[in-house]
């Protein structure tokens, strides 16, 4: 695996978007090639993509609202898995957040996947079971 991890840039839109369906579970679908045209336009929340010879084997979007970092779609590809591809996209995703001055990262997860949990803690995220999340779709 010769991977590298970079920022996504228009021509892996149709790559995002399938890995996307692959990896990241039924909260995928709402997502269509505009929604990400919009992310790459926005410089301080990158969509970072994990390269290996060509191929996306996964993606992490580390967004900086002024205050806080978020990080969403961390997908890697089921035969990527365990390869230490999900921990080095989260380090560059922390990593990209910091140059804007961020000091505190939430994590969206998809707590149904099950190995999702457990790869949080490990790479040092804390559960916090008393927050919970209201979704509403505007379109």
């Amino acid at each position: 695996m010769t991977l590298s991890i970079r920022q996504a840039t228009s021509e892996d839109i149709t790559a995002v978007l399938n890995l996307w369906q692959r990896a990241a579970g039924p909260s995928a679908l709402v997502d269509e090639a505009n929604d990400i045209e919009r992310l790459l336009d926005t410089p301080a929340s990158p969509l970072l993509v994990a390269d290996d010879g060509g191929a996306l084997v996964g993606s992490i979007i580390a967004a900086w609202d002024g205050w806080r970092g978020n990080l969403y779609r961390l997908a890697v590809v089921p035969e990527a898995r365990s390869r230490g591809v999900g921990t080095r996209l989260v380090r560059a995703a922390e990593t990209a957040l910091a140059t804007h001055g961020c000091r505190r990262v939430t994590a969206l997860v998809h707590l149904e996947l099950g190995d999702a949990g457990p790869f949080w803690a490990r790479v040092g995220y804390d559960h916090d079971a008393e927050v919970g999340r209201f979704v509403r779709n505007l379109v």
